[in-house]
């Protein structure tokens, strides 16, 4: 019988106890041997700089139980769910040797999941018209499609609401679409909702970010583990932290500034004009949270918003995104492991179906030379973030070792 290899696609940014309980749980149902996370980079998927760098957040999760961490890069990170969740199942497929991949879910008891994923993956006409509908309506794509599943299967709609719910979704969907040898192993979550800014017993990684920018590090102890604190604190006290939204709007603004409307419609995901919105809005707001607000609209939800934002400071192109959406990742970056990591990466070394690497300077193939390229420049962006900036740090880091 072949022993279980328990994959997870996460942010942790930063890991907290619910993300504890979300591994320790998989771990049990699975009776895996070992545990791989594909970890979002330095951009994660709501459109925000993350709070400290991978390498951190790699630590953070060796320390509470993983085995190895390989890289989701900030092309791919800092992107819709559907393209984040086909990223992340990629990665732990080529590998070879994950066989169960686990994330959370609001309710695991839903009783026509199937019956969601076979008509988001298949379209029928009456989804077509629905959804079309809605959208003229004026609501956002997420909220059209929640409102269309829930005319077609009444109860759907709730279940895709939940920004747990829709990740789950979108990782079954992509395992269903390429037939990955993937056990999918929803874990229904405990404490606050994704999106939950409010601090209680088991706190949501925004209400974490929320507090600790308004009232400090101090005020967060008791939602994460005790080593994710130390590594917190360690970063912060280093000024080896990314919570200055003041910097951020800058650099936003600066790269808005030198664009013109003809450029930004260029960029990734940039559609109905809302290249007018983002440099009319750029040009009388006084910080970042106005100009998002100045931004979003019902049709234009704000970490849609957020994610254009990082796209014109990254100079994401619709070029690149285009291949992103066509090719998705193109290499297997590490960026730690243990003594199990170690030896799962022995037999991922002879069985991965990507080029399995430390380093980006030995890739061949140009798009993986592009990818690199692009991840390359949005850590150095996100440097310019910390008051203390390490400038080359994705090029002489190696593996973190634990």
């Amino acid at each position: 019988m072949q022993e279980a290899i328990l994959g997870i696609i996460a942010e942790y940014n930063p890991f907290h106890n619910g993300h504890l309980y979300h591994m320790n749980k998989a771990k049990e149902m699975t009776h895996a041997s070992c545990t791989v996370i594909a970890l979002s980079s330095n951009f994660v998927q709501r459109g925000e700089p993350s709070m400290i760098d991978k390498w951190e957040r790699t630590r953070m999760a060796l320390a509470q139980g993983a085995n190895l961490v390989i890289e989701m890069p900030s092309a791919f990170s800092c992107h819709n769910a559907g393209v984040f969740c086909s990223a992340g199942v990629d990665l732990l497929a080529a590998t070879e040797t994950v066989t169960h991949l686990s994330f959370g879910m609001e309710d695991t008891s839903f009783h026509s999941l199937k019956g969601v994923i076979d008509i988001l993956i298949e379209e029928p006409p009456s989804f077509k018209e629905n959804l079309k509908r809605h959208l003229q309506e004026g609501h956002s794509y997420v909220e059209s499609r929640s409102l269309t599943l829930e005319d077609l299967i009444p109860g759907a709609g709730r279940l895709m609401s939940s920004s747990n719910n829709i990740l789950a979704v979108g990782y079954m969907m992509r395992i269903t679409q390429k037939g990955y040898p993937l056990t999918p192993v929803p874990v229904e979550r405990t404490g606050r909702a994704y999106l939950d800014d409010t601090l209680t017993d088991v706190a949501s990684a925004t209400a974490i970010r929320k507090a600790i920018k308004e009232k400090g590090l101090d005020e967060v102890y008791s939602y994460v583990p005790q080593e994710s604190f130390f590594i917190l604190k360690k970063a912060f006290d280093r000024g080896r932290c990314a919570i200055d939204d003041d910097a951020l709007f800058r650099m936003i603004i600066a790269s808005c500034l030198r664009a013109s409307p003809k450029e930004l419609a260029s960029y990734a995901e940039m559609k109905e004009g809302i290249e007018n919105r983002i440099m009319q809005a750029s040009k009388y707001s006084k910080d970042l949270q106005e100009l998002i607000e100045a931004i979003s609209t019902k049709r234009y939800p704000k970490a849609r918003v957020q994610r254009h934002l990082m796209h014109i400071l990254l100079a994401y192109d619709h070029w690149t995104n285009r291949a992103v959406q066509r090719l998705s990742v193109p290499y297997i970056r590490v960026l730690g492991f243990d003594d199990k990591g170690r030896a799962l990466l022995k037999t991922m070394r002879k069985k991965a179906r990507l080029p399995l690497i430390t380093k980006t300077g030995s890739l061949e193939s140009p798009y993986s030379k592009t990818i690199a390229a692009f991840e390359y420049k949005a850590v150095e962006l996100w440097e310019m973030l910390c008051n203390a900036p390490q400038r080359r740090k994705d090029v002489v880091q190696k593996p973190i070792t634990v």
